[in-house]
């Protein structure tokens, strides 16, 4: 099949040339000027291998901010698997640390549904997830866990209905996908946060990701000057990598599953924006690899500042004779030229912050905090 292509291609490029020769003998020679003219005109792009100029990052269609109606207790929080499945007996428990405070819960019969690391295909998720917005009762969307899945049904999803059904959705880790996808494509607020998985394990939440989790879902939570406080491990933990201050629409995620996003219509926004980054696991060579990718899109240097989350098991930090993790953020966030604040409690890890994705959030890089210039939420039902 390969042999077949070249051959094609050949007789092609012959047939244009030929077809090229036969119209240049039978033009006039000032037709031959002009056209000798225009090729010395094209020399210099041609030489200088420019390829056609990229979309712009940022070209991700801007809607207006969507807000849903805030979550009160006795309401009903649906939890579903867009990406991978769960055992039973953890099922179990999410659902009773979630009852237990105030909320009923409807579970998706998908989540059981083990397709090797998917719950189930991916026409069944992309169902699922989609009669979870369109049901009325349902108020919020928890997420079952992350794991691999929720990039292969962003296109099938009913971005048209999510847009006349507005919920609260939340999830992290592969979630990000469908939180910047869900979000550009309608302009819904989306919640970056824990999922059912950290509901099942115990009594569930830590008291640090309590008090940050159920406020975001209330429009008190425009009170919090400093939201996420000074972190589990306290203000000397967080990091200023360039200081300064910003405020823009909050974006991001998992920085693995955003960046194979970049040039889909599902990639976040940059425009006017402050970007959250996390990741788990990966070495910092991976790191390296991913943020150059934003930095060769043009979307990195579009932002108004970067705030990074926990880059929990992403080692080594520094060491003698190697390029670890620290030094990463330094070769590209040091010099980006716009506020940078590394250390905060949000990601793969048991304390964390949830962040509303699609409010305004004044970032203070230099005094180390993060606050919310909006409410993540309707003011009113």
């Amino acid at each position: 099949m390969k042999y077949s292509r070249w051959i094609i291609c050949a007789v092609t490029a012959a047939l244009g040339l030929t077809t090229g020769l036969f119209f240049l003998g039978s033009t006039t020679k000032e037709q031959r000027k002009a056209t000798a003219a225009a090729d010395r005109a094209l020399l210099p792009v041609l030489a200088a291998g420019s390829p056609p100029a990229p979309a712009t990052a940022g070209s991700a269609r801007t809607v207006p901010t969507l807000k849903a109606p805030a979550l009160r207790k006795g309401d009903t929080i649906g939890i579903v698997a867009p990406a991978s499945s769960m055992d039973q007996a953890s099922a179990t428990r999410a659902i009773a640390n979630l009852i237990r405070r105030g909320y009923k819960v409807r579970l998706s019969k998908g989540y059981l549904k083990a397709r090797g690391y998917l719950a189930g295909s991916d026409k069944a998720r992309a169902a699922e997830f989609n009669a979870f917005f369109a049901d009325p009762t349902i108020k919020a969307i928890l997420c079952l866990r992350g794991g691999y899945g929720s990039p292969r049904i962003l296109d099938r999803l009913d971005y048209e209905m999510i847009l006349k059904n507005p919920k609260i959705l939340i999830g992290y880790s592969d979630i990000t996908a469908l939180l910047n996808g869900i979000h550009s494509k309608t302009g819904l607020v989306v919640f970056h946060g824990p999922m059912a998985k950290e509901f099942s394990l115990g009594r569930g939440l830590t008291p640090y990701t309590e008090k940050y989790f159920w406020p975001a879902f209330t429009p008190s939570s425009k009170l919090f000057g400093d939201w996420g406080g000074p972190g589990p491990r306290g203000r000397a933990h967080l990091k200023t990598i360039r200081g300064g201050q910003a405020e823009g629409v909050l974006v991001g995620g998992n920085l693995s599953v955003l960046v194979s996003t970049i040039g889909t219509p599902y990639e976040p926004r940059s425009d006017d924006c402050i970007l959250f980054l996390e990741d788990v696991s990966e070495k910092p060579f991976r790191i390296d690899r991913m943020l150059n990718q934003l930095r060769l899109s043009g979307k990195l240097g579009q932002y108004k500042g970067v705030l990074l989350g926990s880059f929990t098991g992403c080692l080594p930090l520094r060491q003698a004779g190697r390029i670890g993790l620290l030094d990463v953020f330094d070769h590209y966030f040091a010099n980006l030229g716009v506020p940078v604040l590394s250390g905060y409690a949000a990601g793969h890890q048991p304390d964390q912050a949830t962040l509303p994705f699609g409010i305004r959030v004044h970032l203070d890089a230099t005094e180390k905090i993060l606050s919310f210039t909006e409410a993540a939420v309707a003011e009113e039902r």
